[in-house]
């Protein structure tokens, strides 16, 4: 048998219904030439997912699937050391094989994240489109057709889209023939209650929401978005896109997410983003993140992460595709007003006390949190703090704070990690503006040259000390340097008052070690810490606190009743079917973490918030 390649260009012909929004089915229709196969196909549908780090393909949501070729049913079986290459058997002569199949979309959180309610859809063409598993994805051509519901507003980066209606109940929606990279990379919001605001001639922000009155009502924070990608510009100096979309899904319905595109990105805020603005300060770095990917992760991408299919990969330099993410993404929110240099940094206090307190980091370094999201597939742990999960996001932040410290230091403020921005992940000047560029891949070897050219230093022992090895503590420099220190209250600060008050917790790590979630339930527990040491574990349900019945108030006063030396608390606690007393002993009162200005330092993290972008009007 073969699956030798065809050599017939013709394009993938894929049709999708996604009008089903009642029962979240995604009804689809493929045709593809199958000349020069001789009796067989291997067909696959996309694995391993880029923005996912990890081979998380929706092969499990594929039913119904149907095969004919001529008219003939083809019988088909999977793979047994591949379930997602799929072998259909050809007849004789057949040129053209006919598919039927749907994607079906979870209903219920625990089945999955929710893309699809009566107001919203989130649309993945990976999750309907079966191709050809023997060619590069690159060389795949595909020309597809979505039908939406009548009246929805809609976004996608795939360009020449056509819009057509039947006069009755819904739109569809015909694009330009695309390769597989570039349809998989192209996802698509729809939705009814929908802003479409344009931020500048090439960069839309499509914002979707369960009712109209969770729009945005004001201009004051649509500024801040128009002033972010202001401050990008500023930041990277060229784009290596076109055009550029947003897709913001405002929702308690649609599951909360952050997906990076090369031309676009997702993002899933809780309902209230917009019309309780002054809640949703904790959110509020979600864009910038996303929209720095554009630079960091999709045109310059780590050499493992881009290959010629997604039937592999290798999530190697995360803590620089995320943890420099992850640090720009704080500093462009403060630098366009999204949040408040002195909210972030707050949040910069509460990152390094949470990973400097981590005891993971005693046995396992923070490069290989890189592979988490394969193996973890990024659901909870019983014990987070010593497993150590993704590290390489916000630790990688506080490195890459470092970094940029050490080069203001050393150059005597004439250089910054913003060079590095603009000089290697931003396009050449001689690839222009105004086009979609090809993706660069890069390796470890290719980022410490370019680190050097920015500023002479010895970065590849920088990276070895805090990527490689174990190390007891979280960087610090970068806030000590920076022109701050540590410090600790007995009242927590307002970015964590606010993420509290946002996700529904409160934080008694640094005094108890553990986080209390709603209905009194224990959502995290410190290794080693006092709540370990007495017995307690994640999932939990405190019922009283020293004879009162449990609230996070009355866990703050038996805290602050071992102000003076230290005490014991007395918890009775349900577990499974099971009910028994703990006893807790408290080293200390409330604490929590904050940034303080040293008085002898220049406060260069201040100079690092700081807007780059002039406007005229300034």
């Amino acid at each position: 048998m073969s699956n030798q390649q065809s050599a017939d260009t013709q394009p993938i012909q894929l049709r999708v219904d996604a009008t089903d929004i009642a029962r979240a089915i995604f009804w689809t229709a493929q045709s593809l030439s199958v000349r020069g196969y001789e009796d067989r196909i291997v067909l696959t549908l996309a694995k391993w997912l880029p923005a996912y780090h990890a081979p998380r393909g929706a092969i499990d949501r594929l039913a119904g699937l149907r095969f004919q070729a001529g008219g003939t049913d083809c019988r088909w079986h999977r793979d047994p050391d591949n379930p997602f290459h799929l072998i259909v058997e050809l007849p004789a002569g057949a040129e053209r094989l006919d598919i039927a199949l749907q994607s079906l979309s979870p209903t219920e959180s625990n089945q999955g994240r929710i893309m699809v309610s009566d107001e919203i859809l989130r649309f993945h063409w990976e999750e309907c489109l079966l191709y050809p598993a023997d060619a590069p994805i690159d060389t795949i051509m595909v020309e597809p057709v979505l039908r939406l519901p009548e009246g929805w507003e809609w976004a996608c980066a795939l360009d020449a889209a056509r819009e057509e209606t039947n006069g009755s109940d819904v739109s569809v929606l015909h694009f330009g023939v695309v390769d597989v990279r570039t349809l998989i990379d192209s996802p698509v919001l729809a939705g009814i209650h929908a802003h479409r605001e344009t931020l500048d001639q090439d960069i839309e922000l499509l914002i979707v929401a369960d009712r109209a009155d969770l729009l945005p009502q004001g201009r004051d924070e649509l500024e801040c978005h128009r002033r972010l990608v202001a401050e990008a510009d500023a930041l990277f100096g060229r784009r290596p896109f076109g055009k550029y979309h947003f897709l913001m899904a405002c929702s308690d319905q649609i599951g909360r997410m952050g997906l990076e595109h090369e031309c676009c990105s997702e993002e899933g805020v809780r309902a209230t983003y917009f019309s309780n603005w002054a809640s949703s300060t904790t959110e509020r770095d979600l864009l910038p993140h996303e929209f720095v990917h554009a630079w960091v992760g999709k045109y310059r991408v780590p050499a493992g992460n881009f290959q010629p299919d997604f039937s592999r990969m290798t999530n190697e330099l995360m803590w620089v595709y995320e943890g420099l993410t992850q640090y720009y993404g704080h500093v462009l929110a403060a630098r366009c007003g999204l949040i408040s240099a002195e909210l972030t940094l707050q949040a910069f206090a509460l990152i390094f006390a949470t990973y400097d307190e981590r005891p993971g980091r005693s046995w396992r370094p923070l490069g290989d949190t890189d592979n988490d999201p394969i193996f973890t597939a990024r659901e909870s742990q019983p014990w987070q703090s010593w497993q150590r999960s993704e590290d390489y996001y916000s630790e990688g932040l506080l490195m890459w704070m470092e970094v940029d410290v050490t080069i203001r230091q050393a150059s005597g403020g004439t250089r910054s990690l913003d060079d590095l921005m603009r000089r290697f992940f931003a396009p050449p000047q001689a690839d222009g503006q105004g086009k979609r560029l090809h993706p660069r891949p890069y390796d470890r070897a290719d980022l410490i040259a370019a680190l050097r050219d920015v500023q002479d230093h010895d970065w590849e022992a920088f990276f070895a000390e805090r990527v490689d090895k174990v190390t007891p503590h979280a960087p610090y420099a970068g806030i000590e340097k920076g022109g701050y220190r540590m410090v600790w209250s007995d009242r927590p600060s307002g970015w964590l008052a606010d993420d509290q008050s946002h996700h529904s917790y409160f934080d008694f790590s640094y005094s108890l070690g553990l986080k209390m979630g709603l209905n009194a339930k224990v959502i995290d527990v410190l290794w080693d810490g006092p709540a370990f040491a007495a017995g307690v574990v994640k999932g939990m349900r405190v019922l009283s606190v020293g004879g009162t019945t449990y609230s996070h108030a009355a866990m703050q006063d038996a805290i602050d009743s071992c102000a003076d030396g230290g005490g014991t608390i007395e918890l009775v606690v349900e577990r499974l079917d099971r009910v028994k007393t703990l006893s807790l002993h408290c080293p200390v009162g409330q604490r929590y973490p904050w940034l303080k200005a040293a008085e002898d330092s220049p406060r260069l993290l201040d100079a690092i918030l700081e807007p780059l972008f002039k406007s005229s009007a300034a």
